[in-house]
């Protein structure tokens, strides 16, 4: 096998890996992955417009109409129509959403710390930069890097109220 199909093929397992350890994580909060990273990302970007979400997501299709439905009938995220557009829909958590995203990180959390040895024993920016290097040019790439300006954005508001 070539390196490059290696590295695809590495690529696609660890994703897949990744899920399904995700998934059986989040089962106990009847959550997926994906509501679960939707349900991160407006916490740390809301209000949001559903379009501007879909731009911050690592999803396929762009527009999580669907995804949002399902938040929405579950009372973790509002929505409501925007007084400047009729047609632009903006979503906020509910107090439901914001106590179910303190669960979802304190999932996640325990995940990481699982694999801390890991990446302890590793040089993760090597690593980091073989993936950058993979998605750059991308519309992946673009989302990577709003999600790293979203991060920085809130790691600044933390720092501030501190």
């Amino acid at each position: 096998m070539k390196d490059a199909e290696e590295l695809q093929l590495l690529f696609k397992a660890v994703h897949r890996e990744s899920e399904r350890r995700l998934s059986e994580a989040l089962a106990p909060l009847e959550i997926t992955p994906a509501q679960a990273e939707a349900l991160i990302v407006l916490q740390m970007a809301q209000p949001i417009s559903l379009g501007d979400l879909g731009d911050l997501l690592v999803a396929e299709g762009g527009h999580p109409s669907r995804l949002v439905d399902r938040l929405v009938r579950n009372r973790w995220v509002d929505r409501i129509v925007s007084a400047d557009d009729r047609r632009r829909l903006i979503l906020s958590l509910t107090p439901e959403g914001v106590a179910l995203v303190e669960r979802i990180k304190a999932v996640r959390d325990q995940l990481c710390e699982d694999k801390r040895s890991l990446l302890e024993s590793i040089d993760i920016s090597s690593t980091l930069a073989l993936f950058e290097g993979y998605l750059q040019g991308s519309p992946w790439w673009q989302t990577v890097e709003r999600r790293r300006i979203l991060g920085r954005d809130q790691s600044t508001e933390f720092d501030e109220r501190v």
